[in-house]
């Protein structure tokens, strides 16, 4: 911080500049010495100017709030994996599998279902000898298939029908909630609210009124799904129900508000 001074100028070699080695730098020089120049001066830190006291102050608080909203959204992944000798065998083996699991979990009454296959892949197999010569000893088909349902509870369905049908594979399971917009409205409001109680709090403690919102900065998140552990999902899939929970998700909201200081406080 800066504050400006005027002081005279006088005769002397001072009153030139010349000759002088420290002190304030000028910022402007007429070139007439019956006009006072202007100086720069830092001032201390710890010390407010004038200027600053003519300034309005203020109070700068953070705000945070969390809304849970519930799940409502389920998308799980499994696939058919097959292997054979010859690459038409190892296809043929895993498109007869393949539509049996479609229809077994299709067919599963399984409310706000849709199915779709993605990711195929057909790559053969390696072994080396000795001599690290490369030999192709059979091929692997995977087909994967993801599942989405509204029924969060039905997910241990959908992964039993797909299991008992055939597919050998669990790949993902994940948790959404499709609208979080009006749970991230709310988680910001209720921050916002909490900035400014705890700004009051301050100010009228210092004896002043709380003021007028200046600047805002922040904003609310939107949750990332929930993704379940896949490690032992086969092996809890080998034996029906499988226990699936959604649980819900959390909205996050974070806001930094500076509030003007108001008036003082009567009696104070």
């Amino acid at each position: 911080m800066f504050t400006w001074l005027a002081l005279a100028a006088c005769g002397g070699a001072g009153s030139t500049g010349q000759g002088v080695s420290d002190g304030p730098r000028p910022v402007a020089d007429e070139g007439n010495l019956a006009r006072p120049i202007v100086y720069e001066v830092p001032v201390d830190p710890g010390v407010r100017s004038q200027v600053s006291d003519d300034e309005p102050g203020f109070i700068e608080v953070n705000g945070n709030a969390s809304v849970t909203v519930p799940v409502d959204l389920a998308r799980v992944a499994f696939a058919v994996e097959t292997r054979s000798v010859t690459a038409s065998d190892a296809a043929a083996e895993n498109a007869l599998l393949m539509d049996a699991v479609l229809r077994a979990v299709r067919g599963g009454d399984v409310p706000g279902l849709t199915v779709e296959t993605f990711g195929y892949t057909l790559r053969p197999e390696y072994s080396f000898d000795e001599s690290r010569v490369r030999t192709i000893e059979g091929y692997t088909a995977l087909n994967n298939v993801r599942a989405t349902t509204t029924d969060v509870d039905a997910v241990g369905t959908v992964i039993d029908l797909a299991i008992a049908a055939g597919a050998n594979r669990v790949s993902s399971i994940a948790f959404e909630t499709a609208d979080t917009e009006s749970a991230r409205a709310e988680a910001l409001a209720l921050a916002v609210r909490n900035a400014r109680a705890q700004a009051r709090t301050i100010a009228e403690t210092l004896g002043y009124e709380l003021g007028a919102a200046l600047e805002v900065r922040g904003g609310a998140d939107r949750p990332s799904p929930r993704s379940i552990d896949m490690g032992m999902m086969l092996m809890r899939a080998e034996s029906a129900p499988t226990p699936i929970e959604a649980g819900d998700r959390t909205v996050t909201a974070n806001v930094t508000v500076r509030f003007a200081l108001g008036a003082v406080l009567p009696g104070r």
